[in-house]
């Protein structure tokens, strides 16, 4: 990741117009400059603070996600790179910010998509309870698990159903580049048979 790079970006896109632009940027800075000098529980702490203060900014997800990465926390990482590439879509450091994402899911245990999306989003799905039917945009795509898979990127609804198990929807945000995660904890209805939900 270039980190200076990201620094010079975010501070530009800030523009500093509001009285707690300038508390943000010097939460930022000494994030970044805590992160360089991997002293990282001081890092996720300044670079919280400037969340806060600015939370549509990306610069502080992205690095976030970096000491996440640091530390072995991978769905942390996962979830604040995600946050950074939804805050940014054009941001000119979002192909180090996919790599991050992709690294830390796969770190996490998650399949890894076989390809390059490109500018294409992905989408799996896992359930607590495997060979749930899943239909996403109306269309069905299979059972669960459902490896990861292209689809256009957007607000999509996906329904996850199964016998003996309350049916889900979830709507999600499929983010060019990277794979949606799709992680649903199905609950057994209290009237179906043990034998319906073990299925």
């Amino acid at each position: 990741m270039r980190r200076g790079a990201a620094l010079f970006l975010v501070l530009g896109l800030g523009g500093i117009a509001r009285a707690e632009s300038a508390g943000f940027a010097r939460e930022f800075q000494a994030g970044v400059d805590a992160f360089r000098l991997g002293k990282l529980d001081l890092a996720r702490a300044h670079l919280e603070r400037a969340k806060e203060l600015e939370p549509k900014l990306p610069g502080p997800s992205r690095f976030l996600a970096a000491v996440a990465h640091a530390q072995g926390r991978w769905i942390d990482c996962v979830g604040a790179a995600r946050l950074a590439l939804a805050q940014n879509p054009r941001s000119s450091e979002r192909l180090d910010t996919r790599k991050l994402h992709e690294r830390c899911r796969s770190s996490a245990g998650r399949p890894a998509y076989g390809g390059d999306l490109g500018e294409r989003a992905a989408i799996a799905v896992t359930t607590s309870v495997p060979g749930a039917a899943v239909r996403i945009g109306g269309l069905g795509y299979g059972g669960t698990p459902v490896a990861p898979r292209p689809i256009e990127p957007g607000a999509l609804a996906v329904e996850i159903a199964k016998r003996g198990f309350y049916p889900v929807r979830v709507e999600i945000e499929a983010l060019p580049g990277i794979v949606t995660d799709v992680v649903v904890e199905l609950v057994a209805e209290p009237e179906a048979p043990a034998s319906a939900r073990a299925r």
